[in-house]
């Protein structure tokens, strides 16, 4: 009977102490799984274009995470306030890419509230670089003077629209946005052909080019005269060589006069204006008035500012857009 005591007393110690060394392991594991996620690098982006631009960039690159901030439901970029939470994980961020051009109206106040955080603006960089991002290392050598010539004409059509900033609806434009992005992220690394992210720029720079379908609509539309309902698609228009000859930008807030209404019907009349770029949910009632008044058809586009994280999300937006556009002709 005591011999038994002396077992259980011996197999309750043996327990603890295997309990224990258990929790013990558990405990540095998560501890170190911690450390290694505070040493990853935060980037932070600011709209779905970017967040999928850098997303496919830093696929399965170790070290990064990739955290977009909180975006509006409905409307446009330009009033979008900051969150308490936005502001939290901006604390936390390493690198904060943004498209620039004005479309982030809160930029200013995050580099008051964080003057150390780098930020990546990809419409600066392609001011600066005048349409072309410097990246003649990655460029396909037999592709080079082409591919000079078209960055060339894209910065051309750039700077005429100002301060549009929806460049990521050229498809061309959106691929500068991309290089600058990579530019920014790599640095001065000199071996900066043999990175991970280099391997991502080169796959996802040809899955572009090889995956967005303009089905002939730069033929059939190129010249051609069009008008839009949100200034977004002025760029969808450049993409496509057709020529804008009436605008009226619509938003939630956006209130238009008969005056503005009479004088829009009357462009497209005299400009023989046949098709119409239009956003659903601020262009629908104007669409149907100009259906009703003139010969032009209205087609309904995604201007990718909402949508889904999908890193593929932006090739699948565009190619529906152009299928849109196709079936109206």
């Amino acid at each position: 009977m005591k011999k038994n005591k002396y077992i259980f007393v011996l197999l309750l110690l043996i327990s603890i102490t295997v309990v224990c060394s258990i929790g013990t392991f558990f405990y540095v594991k998560l501890n170190n799984e911690q450390v290694a996620k505070e040493d990853e690098i935060l980037v932070m982006t600011s709209c779905n274009p970017v967040y999928i631009a850098t997303l496919n960039l830093l696929d399965g690159v170790e070290g990064y995470k990739v955290q977009n901030l909180s975006q509006p439901t409905t409307g446009c970029l330009h009033d979008y306030t900051l969150t308490t939470e936005d502001m939290k994980n901006l604390s936390k961020a390493d690198v904060l890419i943004v498209n620039g051009g004005g479309m982030e109206g809160y930029l200013d106040d995050v580099v008051a509230a964080y003057p150390d955080l780098k930020i990546i603006d990809t419409y600066e960089a392609i001011e600066h670089s005048d349409g072309f991002i410097g990246m003649d290392e990655y460029l396909i050598e037999e592709d080079e003077e082409e591919s000079h010539e078209e960055e060339d004409e894209v910065s051309e059509h750039h700077h005429d629209h100002g301060a549009n900033s929806h460049i990521w609806m050229d498809d061309r434009l959106y691929a500068c946005q991309v290089a600058a992005i990579a530019n920014e992220l790599m640095g001065p690394n000199p071996n900066r052909e043999e990175t991970p992210i280099s391997k991502n720029f080169f796959e996802y720079s040809h899955k572009l080019d090889n995956e967005i379908d303009k089905q002939g609509l730069d033929v059939a539309v190129a010249n051609e005269n069009v008008a839009i309902l949100h200034e977004a698609f002025a760029y969808t228009a450049q993409s496509l060589g057709a020529n804008v000859v009436a605008t009226m930008d619509l938003d939630e807030e956006r209130q238009v006069s008969a005056g503005e209404v009479s004088a829009f019907i009357d462009e497209i009349k005299e400009h023989n204006v046949k098709l119409v770029f239009a956003e659903y949910d601020y262009g629908k009632s104007m669409g149907d008035l100009i259906e009703e008044q003139t010969d032009a058809k209205v087609v309904y586009l995604e201007t990718l500012v909402h949508g889904t994280y999908d890193k593929d999300s932006y090739i699948f937006v565009q190619n529906n857009n152009y299928m849109k556009i196709k079936e109206t002709l």
